[in-house]
This record gives C-alpha cells, sequence and structure tokens, in this order.
C-alpha cells in the first residue's frame, strides 16, 4: 500500500468513526491517551455510534461470535531544535504522523478468542534522512494471538488463561512493560502467556520476544532479545490498595555488546521489581516502584537500580470538575566508573517513553533524577489540562544523558560536564467528545543545562515541541 493510499484510508476511518461505539477503560488523571469517562450517561449516543453496533459480538453459527474495530491517530507535529539544539542551525521538523489499525475478534463463548489486528503507520513531510524512519511501517501485522480459557471459575469466567502469538504487552503503570502507545508504531510481542487468577492473586508468566518493525519486510524478532517473566499481583486489598511484583529475565546471546574492557559478548539481565498504589485520607493517593537489577552484559558485570516515587492530592468541585497535584521523585542508577568491569547503569526494558519523563523523548530513564510536579485538571465538561515541570540530573556525572529510546544523547567521560541535564515544561490538553472521538494539542519546551554547554557541539539552544491530535476509533 502506497503512502498516499495509507493516508485516504486513515481519513476515511476518522470519518467514518468519528462518533461509533465502543467501551474503554481508563480515567481522566491516566495520562493522554486515557480520554474515556468512568461514568456512563456522559458519552452522548449519536445514529452512527447505534449503527456500529452492527459490527459487534455477531452471532456466526455453532455459539462462535463475530466483531470488526479499529482506530485512527492522526499527529501534526513541529519539532524545532530537537536533533541538535543549536537555533543557528535549520533543525525544523514539520510532519504528520498517521496511524491506522483495523482488527478483527472471534470469540467462542468466554473461553476461546482470536483476535487479529493490522497496523499501517507512516510520517508525511518529513525530512528525509539517512536510514530509516522510525515512525513508518507499511501495512503488517500488529498483533495475532489465541486465547484460551483451562478452568472456569465459579461464575463461568476462565481462571486460567492461555495466550499465545503477537499481542501487546502491558504490567503494573508501565514502567518496566508498555505498548509504548504514543509512539507511532506502538509495540507488540511474540509471546506465550498464562495468566492464573486465585482467588485474592492475578499471576502472569511470560516468554517471548519484542517485535521489530521493519518499513520494507515483514515485522520480525530480528533484535535477538528475549525475555521471560512472572507477575504476581495482589487483589482485594482494602481501600482499592494494590501490590505487585515481577521478575523478569532478558537476554541476548549474541554476541554484540562490548564491554568496558573492550571484549565483545552477550547480555544476561535479571530484573527484580516491586510497586504499590493506592489512596489515603480520601483525597491523598501514591504510587511507589523499586527496580533492582543484576547479571552481565559482556563481560562486564551488572549492578544497577531504579526507584519511582509519587504522591497526589485531588480537590473535587462537582460531579465533572476536579484539580489533582503531584510531587514526583525518580531515580534510575548509572554507571560510575566506565572502566572497572561494572556497569551500573539501568535498564528500562520495554517502559513506556512518553508517560513519565520528557514528553519530547529527550530523557530517558537511565542515569538520570528526576524531580518533578504535575497539575491535571478537568475544567470543563470532557476537557482535561495537563502542565508537567521536570528538573533533570545525572545520576553519575561520568555517565551520558540517555534519550527515551535508550540512545546516549550527551556524554562526558571526565565528568567536567556535571549533573546538570536540564529542564522540561509541558502544557497539554484534550478534548473527549466520546468515548471514540478526542483532539488533544500541546507544547513542550526542554532548556539544556550545563552538560550540554560542555560537550558535544556545545549548542545549548532550547528545543520545542508542538502538536495537534485526532483519535477516533470504533
Amino acid at each position: 500500500m502506497t503512502s498516499a493510499r495509507s493516508l485516504c484510508l486513515a481519513l476515511g476511518l476518522l470519518a467514518a468513526s468519528g462518533c461509533a461505539f465502543a467501551s474503554s477503560e481508563g480515567g481522566w488523571g491516566e495520562g493522554w491517551g486515557d480520554w474515556s469517562y468512568k461514568q456512563k450517561n456522559e458519552l452522548p449516543d449519536t445514529p452512527l455510534s447505534r449503527a456500529a453496533k452492527a459490527v459487534k459480538n455477531r452471532p456466526i453459527a455453532g455459539g462462535w461470535t463475530f466483531s470488526l474495530g479499529g482506530s485512527a491517530q492522526q499527529r501534526f507535529q513541529k519539532l524545532d531544535n530537537r536533533r541538535d539544539f543549536n537555533e543557528a542551525r535549520n533543525d525544523e521538523d514539520v510532519s504528520l504522523l498517521s496511524r491506522t489499525r483495523l482488527n478483527a475478534e472471534f470469540k467462542y463463548g468466554k473461553m476461546v478468542k482470536v483476535f487479529v489486528e493490522a497496523q499501517d503507520a507512516w510520517e508525511f513531510w518529513r525530512d528525509r534522512l539517512p536510514g530509516t524512519n522510525p515512525n513508518e511501517n507499511a501495512l503488517d501485522l500488529y498483533q495475532a494471538y489465541v486465547e484460551i480459557g483451562l478452568i472456569p471459575d465459579i461464575v463461568d469466567k476462565p481462571s486460567l488463561v492461555l495466550k499465545l502469538g503477537r499481542q501487546e504487552l502491558v504490567l503494573g503503570h508501565r514502567h518496566l512493560f508498555s505498548e509504548n502507545d504514543w509512539l507511532n508504531l506502538g509495540q507488540s510481542y511474540d509471546l506465550a502467556r498464562v495468566t492464573w487468577r486465585p482467588d485474592g492473586f492475578d499471576i502472569d508468566a511470560f516468554a517471548g520476544w519484542p517485535v521489530v518493525q521493519d518499513h520494507r519486510n515483514l515485522d520480525h524478532t530480528g533484535s535477538h532479545d528475549n525475555l521471560a517473566g512472572v507477575n504476581v499481583k495482589a487483589l482485594g486489598i482494602p481501600h482499592g490498595h494494590t501490590v505487585e511484583g515481577t521478575i523478569a529475565y532478558k537476554w541476548n546471546d549474541k554476541i554484540n555488546y562490548v564491554g568496558e574492557r573492550g571484549i565483545r559478548d552477550g547480555v544476561q539481565l535479571w530484573t527484580l521489581a516491586g510497586r504499590a498504589d493506592g489512596r489515603f485520607f480520601k483525597n491523598w493517593d501514591y504510587e511507589t516502584e523499586l527496580a533492582l537489577q543484576t547479571g552481565e552484559r559482556g563481560t562486564d558485570n551488572v549492578y544497577a537500580w531504579g526507584g519511582f516515587a509519587q504522591v497526589g492530592y485531588t480537590w473535587k468541585m462537582g460531579w465533572w470538575r476536579t484539580l489533582r497535584l503531584a510531587a514526583q521523585y525518580s531515580r534510575e542508577s548509572g554507571d560510575k566508573d566506565p572502566r572497572d568491569g561494572i556497569s551500573n547503569t539501568f535498564d528500562p526494558l520495554f517502559g513506556d517513553q512518553f508517560r513519565f519523563h520528557s514528553k519530547l523523548l529527550a530523557a530517558g530513564p537511565k542515569n538520570l533524577e528526576d524531580i518533578a510536579a504535575r497539575l491535571t485538571a478537568k475544567v470543563w465538561k470532557g476537557g482535561t489540562l495537563e502542565i508537567d515541570y521536570h528538573l533533570f540530573r545525572l545520576d553519575k556525572a561520568t555517565d551520558a544523558f540517555y534519550q527515551s529510546n535508550g540512545r546516549p544523547l550527551r556524554r562526558s567521560v571526565t565528568g567536567r560536564g556535571g549533573r546538570e541535564a536540564g529542564r522540561e515544561f509541558d502544557v497539554q490538553a484534550t478534548h473527549a467528545f466520546n468515548e471514540n472521538l478526542s483532539i488533544s494539542g500541546g507544547v513542550f519546551l526542554f532548556d539544556p543545562g550545563r552538560l550540554f554547554e560542555e560537550t558535544g557541539t556545545r549548542a545549548h539552544d532550547n528545543a520545542t515541541s508542538f502538536f495537534f491530535m485526532v483519535r477516533t476509533n470504533f
């Protein structure tokens, strides 16, 4: 499919599904993409939303049902100075990121489900740079899995579920495993996954590979990364608290990592993480997570850690108006000595690149200390305003400042650049017309710190981003 046809398909889906019916989860305070309402009666019904029910849960034969669904996301964005942080050079990207997904679902009662989803993603008008565009992937298979319930519980829902095939993987609050929905391509995995739900617990075991999306060829698992893990979540804790733990193993047997001693070898990494969240004193809420890592990178021993904590207070000013203020602190370890054969740089695995730190994707959770303040307000019916401020410092001055994709952006091996990496100010607003149509826009600004003045080209001008986005689904 050509890029022109892809844009036409996306615009057609946008027009057809703008007011269509679907179910959606999440609340106003969970992030840019969670624009659904929690109260069903708030959403207006339309002739198109009623008509869309004709393709949902349609009986076929022998107890099987069939559903069609899809989504379209069109994001116009303007980036300035994001590549080199130098206003003297022409470094302005203006583009339209277009993503279209279509899916089909076959179900047999509550015990069997087959799900297939195709994705077509493009970026229009962007400057063509050397290499492949990370925002483009021609029509390909994004998800394709079968889900089988093995043991029905007392209300005939499966308490043991086997899920095989290409699928998204989201655990906890997306610190370590996420679908990375802000990225134009998202993230899926080829996995075997077993979920067991004994009384009071949700136990999830998985093993497989992340999918590498290839613009010109079929998507594959060519990164040679492998992953396996178990997540245990405690349910039914009083006052809505959640406690869960994760143990994950990531390895790559290909000899492609050069350690501090200059020896090339594979990677074996164990991660043990625990998290908790909930509410207290009626209006207060909290979230905390701690991850410890050990193993080997090349011939280097790994000892790393990462921590996240947030506390917030919510004012309710009527049945739909709310205001939440939150303070956030996170820190991920960096390497204190690049020559001692011990690697202390934290690996965030496959966590959400957009949700926690830089919305410009300039700062990622490696060798990073982030002190943040956040405001989220539901100031009009259907509307959400979010304002974030981040102060970035390096954990270790001798390690790099890493981007959200894990690649180094600036590095001072001697530590002369200091720890001050910069500040970011993000503002975004979202309006949900109904569960199936939303618009959002925002401005993000990154102000580089002393590290940028002392390293690389020594350019340290502000980087900015403006975006406007329309999302639809049915």
